[in-house]
Formats: C-alpha cells, sequence, structure tokens
C-alpha cells in the first residue's frame, strides 16, 4: 500500500510540473533583447494546463507572458526572450501559479476625450481619432492618422495626461508635441492614386483584442471611403509590444479592384534629416506641434516593409509604397522616437530601425519539445 501510495504521488507530481521545454535560436547574427516569442496553444498543451496556470520560466524563474485568445480560445502563448547573436535559449513551460505581472502595455477607448483611442507601453503612446471628434466644436478633425505621444518614462501615461487635461505640457513623463491634421500622421497608411494620397475619416468601429501586460491589439473599422471614385473599406490591426518602439501594423483594404498602391508612413514637417536600408526609410524633425520646438526636442519616425518603394517626400509624407490585392492583408511598422528618450542623433535611431528590420525580416527560431 505505501509503495502504491508513493507511486501515485510521483504520477501526480510529474503531471502537475510536466515542464515542456521551448527552445529560442537567433539565426541573423543580431542580438535579440526583448523580442516577442509566440507559440502556439496547440504545441504546448497538456493535461491540466490553462490560461490561468501556465507559467513560463528561464533558468529556473519565472518571467511574464501573456495568454492571447480568439473567442475566449486559448490561441497562444506571448513571452519575450533574449538571445545572443547565433546563440539559443530554453524556456520551460509549466502549471503554476502566475504571479501578478505588471502591465507593460495598456490600450483603451476615451470617448471622455470626443472618441479618442490611445494605446502606449514603455516606449512610446499613441492615439487615432474617433467619430465624435468629427463633429466636436473648435475641433472637427476626420482623419485616419496617427498621433503619436513621447515619453520618458516607463510607466503608463495615458490615463494621468487625459486625466490632467493638458499634454501638451510635459510634466515630467513627456507630452503630445506631434500635428497630425488630415494626413497619415504617425505610421497610418491610404491608397494612392492619381498622384493622390487618398484619406479615409475617422475610424467607425473598435474592437480590442489584447491589452497586456505584454501586447495591446486593437482593432479598427473604417466607413468605405472614396479612391479616385473607387469605394474602398479598411480595417486596421495595431498590435504593440512592450519594449519596442514599433506598432505592427496589418491593413485589409477591399473594394472593386483587383490591386491597389497604398502608402504608409509620416507626414513630413521640419524635417532635419532621412535615412535608408533595406526594406526600411527612417526620418527626423522638430516638435511639430509646439510653442517651443528647440526646448521641447526632436522627433524620430520609421517604417519598416519588406517588398515595397521606399519614398523620401510622396505628396509631403515619407513613406513605403506597395501595390496591394484586395483583401489581402498588408502588414508593416511604424515607429517613433524622441531625443527627450536618449535617441541622441539619427545614427542612434537607425540602429534601433536596423535591429527591428532584422528581427521583423528574420524572427527568432522556436522549436518546442
Amino acid at each position: 500500500m505505501k509503495r502504491l501510495t508513493i507511486l501515485a504521488a510521483a504520477a501526480f507530481m510529474a503531471a502537475c510540473s510536466h515542464p515542456i521545454e521551448v527552445e529560442v535560436a537567433e539565426n541573423a547574427g543580431v542580438d535579440r533583447i526583448a523580442e516577442s516569442v509566440e507559440v502556439a496553444w496547440a504545441q504546448i498543451e497538456f493535461d491540466g494546463l490553462t490560461p490561468d496556470n501556465v507559467v513560463v520560466k528561464h533558468r529556473g524563474t519565472e518571467i511574464p507572458s501573456q495568454v492571447l485568445t480568439v473567442d475566449g480560445e486559448p490561441i497562444s502563448l506571448l513571452f519575450q526572450a533574449d538571445v545572443k547573436a547565433g546563440g539559443s535559449e530554453t524556456y520551460q513551460i509549466v502549471k503554476g501559479k502566475r504571479s501578478a505581472y505588471a502591465p507593460l502595455v495598456y490600450g483603451r477607448f476615451v470617448p471622455e476625450r470626443f472618441d479618442d483611442y490611445a494605446w502606449e507601453n514603455d516606449k512610446a503612446a499613441f492615439r487615432a481619432y474617433g467619430p465624435a471628434l468629427e463633429t466636436a466644436p473648435g475641433e472637427m478633425l476626420a482623419t485616419p492618422g496617427f498621433d503619436a505621444w513621447v515619453k520618458c518614462v516607463d510607466t503608463l501615461v495615458i490615463d494621468a495626461r487625459y486625466k490632467r487635461g493638458n499634454y501638451h505640457h510635459n510634466y515630467g513623463d513627456g507630452m503630445d508635441c506631434y500635428k497630425v491634421g488630415r494626413t497619415l500622421g504617425a505610421g497610418a497608411s491610404a491608397p494612392y492614386a492619381a498622384d493622390t494620397i487618398w484619406l479615409s475619416r475617422n475610424f467607425a468601429e473598435f474592437e480590442i483584442l489584447a491589452n497586456g501586460p505584454l501586447r495591446t491589439l486593437v482593432a479598427f473599422v473604417y466607413e468605405p471611403f472614396e479612391v479616385d471614385g473607387t469605394p474602398v473599406s479598411l480595417t486596421k490591426f495595431i498590435a504593440l509590444d512592450a519594449h519596442s518602439h514599433f506598432n505592427h501594423i496589418v491593413n485589409i483594404y477591399e473594394g472593386n479592384f483587383d490591386t491597389m498602391p497604398v502608402v504608409a508612413g509620416f507626414i513630413r514637417h521640419d524635417v532635419k534629416g532621412t535615412a535608408q536600408g533595406d526594406g526600411w526609410i527612417a526620418m527626423y524633425e522638430a516638435a511639430s506641434d509646439s510653442a517651443n520646438p528647440e526646448e521641447d526636442g526632436d522627433l524620430y519616425f520609421a517604417v519598416i516593409q519588406d517588398d515595397a518603394q521606399m519614398c523620401e517626400n510622396i505628396s509631403g509624407h515619407l513613406a513605403a509604397l506597395r501595390e496591394v490585392g484586395n483583401g489581402e492583408p498588408v502588414e508593416y511598422l511604424a515607429g517613433t522616437g524622441w531625443s527627450g528618450a536618449g535617441i541622441e542623433n539619427l545614427d542612434v535611431w537607425t540602429q534601433i530601425v536596423e535591429r527591428e528590420a532584422a528581427a521583423y525580416r528574420y524572427p527568432l527560431t522556436v522549436t518546442v519539445r
């Protein structure tokens, strides 16, 4: 009886721990720092594992993770890895008590400010404009362009800035010193036809698909708008991960067309310099929505997109231009930085952009066993 009890206890312990190893390897010759790793839930699922008890460990220490779901069902597990160039690291997936991870990302609808939708991580903050702003007294802005809010702290700031009601002043955590207008703003996309960028109005609907602690993901739906005489509808998916300067954006354009040119990028203001590389283009400029741009510093921007033509100035924008198919998901990265948060010059920014481009083009190799 004692032997059976011991065997039963051993079997129970084995079932509870059941570690799965995930090897994460780097093969592009670039150090990866806090790079997101996503593992399909079906690859790691074992008896009793749930989104509430899954724990990721590295060298015996728990690290933050996030379960991504669709309609309440887990589809993947997200965590972040540090891997040296050409090296590999091993992570364990076990059952256990998940710690309360401090959120590093956040997004929310802001009905008290004319239907803004704002999102952020520890590096930057952004917002898109909703329906109420189109008819707001004294505002009346209709644009698909994104706003960029600079940050010099790694804490979440959106709620505090809206509560203060004055986010154009730097209270020590950064500010809004960027002008959008009816443009692409800081990283949106739009069709390009007849030498014109065709802009939609503000988003009509939104849905939060994930919201931390490592990734915030939102979908925006836009009412059909005219592109050189053709009605086109648009859905945007925007993901922002912890520790990244870049939004990961997927757009789907649909309408009565086979293919259509689309630009993705940034409105040009007082541009001071540009740079290009393999699949990316970048620039920096003075703070554009500021009474004192010299004091408020320089803003840095970049778009990363494969199989695209990089344009330093297309209808007043720095952008990537690519032909897209009807209903085809179009993917790109759009990022921002600020001189007040350690981006000292264009060389520093382009190093960040090149690392992000390499990670985008050559994702970490993940092996589950």
